[in-house]
């Protein structure tokens, strides 16, 4: 009897390990992967914007436009751009780039390719991720039903 015991702790254990490998490991990693592919989505999603804003400056021929600046925390200010045929491009890093308006559409389309390229990857990676706790999850229902019996079906009485 004292073997059964011994077994069903060391079952107990397994299932705990698993149990933690499942919630403090792969959880957490899954989570980390939908962070970091929502982020290129959102980069993907500025350079498109400023694709679309670059090309509608194209299109429209216009050498000056005014608008509105967000200067932080919700607070605006009017600005008049006196020459449009070039842009600043954030390259990141602190990195800004002039360039013509051809220039920032040839970019912002290599751009947005990259990071489209780059979050299909981590999709992928999210995929296999999700299939690792399944299978983890699967193991410890294994391990859990593992030592219990299949109950016999008990009589109900006819009247």
């Amino acid at each position: 009897m004292a073997s059964a015991s011994s077994s069903t702790t060391a079952r107990a254990r397994k299932i705990e390990q698993y149990e933690d490998l499942l919630n403090e490991k792969l959880r957490a990693e899954l989570e980390a992967l939908h962070d970091e592919r929502d982020i290129l989505h959102q980069k993907a999603a500025q350079f498109m914007q400023l694709r679309s804003n670059t090309q509608q400056l194209i299109n429209e021929q216009q050498k000056s436009f005014k608008t509105q600046v967000d200067l932080g925390s919700g607070f605006f200010m009017q600005a008049k751009v006196p020459d449009t045929s070039w842009i600043y491009v954030n390259l990141g890093l602190g990195f800004r780039v002039q360039m013509s308006l051809s220039e920032a559409v040839e970019l912002c389309t290599k751009r947005e390719a990259h990071y489209k390229t780059a979050a299909a990857a981590l999709t992928e990676r999210i995929a296999r991720s999700k299939a690792r706790i399944k299978l983890v999850a699967a193991a410890i229902d294994e391990l859990s039903d593992h030592g219990r019996q299949p109950h016999a079906p008990t009589a109900l009485p006819i009247d």
